[in-house]
Order: structure tokens, then sequence, then C-alpha cells
């Protein structure tokens, strides 16, 4: 009887049909007939400026995760066999999985879902992003799903879900008007235009990857000219120490004549 009800079990692909990824030709395959490539493009400046900074700033919070990942747009293939039980996020976050490289993520080779997923609205595509696929990934067991509204087509720009006893319950902002992940250990703010994405390990703010970059010129700066300035003192006390051993051995010659 438990096999029979196990046979008769309704695929969640039949179930979310409107849910599914549509691969956008020309699309690639791998090596089973699985596809793992499309010709996606970027829907906006402000999605992708947004999905960009999370994507940039989160190995940080895994930097003691050896095994976590994070990836942008890679398909996830949920149903083996079924090369059209298809999902795909803006961004994925999994831990426990390997960093090797991948092609797509299987859940048979994975072992799990992922443990976050977020999506940036678009015209295009908002309102499967809104009304659709909400529960396509609640019922593949995704932890975490997060919603960026960079259109203000939602009451609020940033939207998170919790998986709590099968449902999707959503994250509350605090008094500061910031959302907590558990996935991450970090709190988010968005207002539609700057995402802000704290390390809950030490409360700070973690900066865009181009502000890193220019934080790290800057101090790479700093200790150049503290060790030119160095390097000068050094030479002026030389210099100086030279010219009162020139005046020290003048006045002995004067007071011997």
């Amino acid at each position: 009887m438990k096999q029979a009800r196990r046979q008769a079990r309704v695929p969640l692909s039949v179930i979310h049909t409107e849910a599914l990824y549509r691969p956008r030709p020309p699309v690639g395959y791998d090596d089973e007939g699985y596809p793992c490539e499309d010709s996606k493009i970027c829907e906006s400046s402000a999605h992708d400026n947004v999905l960009t900074y999370f994507r940039s700033v989160v190995p940080v919070l895994l930097d003691e995760q050896p095994d976590a990942i994070v990836h942008s747009n890679l398909l996830m293939l949920f149903e083996e066999g079924n090369p059209r039980a298809t999902a795909e996020a803006d961004v994925i976050v999994s831990f426990g999985v390997g960093r090797h490289d991948r092609d797509s993520y299987k859940f048979w080779v994975e072992g799990k879902p992922p443990d976050l997923a977020i999506e940036g609205l678009s015209e295009k595509t908002w309102r499967r992003d809104l009304i659709v696929k909400p529960a396509l990934y609640r019922d593949l067991g995704i932890r975490e799903f997060w919603q960026l509204d960079p259109m203000g087509r939602t009451p609020n720009p940033i939207l998170g879900y919790r998986l709590s006893r099968g449902d999707y319950r959503p994250i509350r902002p605090n008094a500061a008007g910031a959302y907590r992940s558990a996935v991450l250990n970090a709190e988010l703010t968005y207002d539609g235009e700057e995402m802000r994405i704290f390390d809950l390990r030490d409360g700070e703010h973690i900066p865009p990857l181009h502000e890193m970059l220019r934080q790290i010129d800057k101090e790479r700066q700093a200790r150049a000219d503290a060790l030119r300035r160095d390097s000068q003192r050094r030479a002026y006390e030389a210099r100086i120490a030279e010219l009162e051993a020139q005046l020290r051995a003048l006045g002995a010659r004067t007071d011997l004549n």
C-alpha cells in the first residue's frame, strides 16, 4: 500500500508547472542530457547591481564554511530522469556541498536543496517571482527565500521568508528596519536602491567589492606613504648627524689653531 501511494505521488514538476524555468535558446546540455546553460541576460541595471552586491559579499560570510557555495543563475534540477524539472534563482547559497565546479545544481547529486534562494524582481519576471516561485521553493525545501524589488512593485523593497513546519513564514524587520537571515547569520537592508549586509559575527557592514578594493588601495598607499616618510626621516636624521659631525670636526680644527 505504501509503495502504491509513493508511485501515485504527483511530481513537483507537475504541481508547479508554471514555476519551472524554460531555458532560453541556444541551450547547452551536459553529458547526461540535462540543460546547464542558456542565453539569459541581465534584466536591468538596478536588478543587476543589487544581485551583484549580494553575490560578491556573501562569500565573506562563508569564509568559515569551506563546503558552502554561492552561485548566480545556476540551473537547479530537482527530479532525476526529468530534464524539464528545472528551476532557476538569481542567487542560491548551499552549505556542505563542496566548492568544486558544477554545470548545474542536481538535487540527487548534491544530496540536498539549496539553503537559500534570492530573486531580484524585474519587469519580465516579477509576477512569477512573487506569485508562482515561492510555492515551488517551499516544496523543494529551500530554508530561506528572499525577494528584492528595485521596481517598487511591493510595499517593501525587501521581503524574506523562512521555512517553518512546511510553510514559508514572513521574516519581520527589527526596530532598525533590518531583516535577519538565519542561514547567513547576517542582517540585510534594502531601500530599493542600495543593499547593505551586516555580518553578525562582528556587526560590521560588508561593503561592495569595488569599495573593498578602493579601501585596500588606500591602505596600501597609506603604508607606502608612511614608509616613504620614514625613509625620508631616516635620511634627514642621517644628514643631520653627518652635518653635526662635520661641525664638530670644524670646531676641533678651530680649537687647534
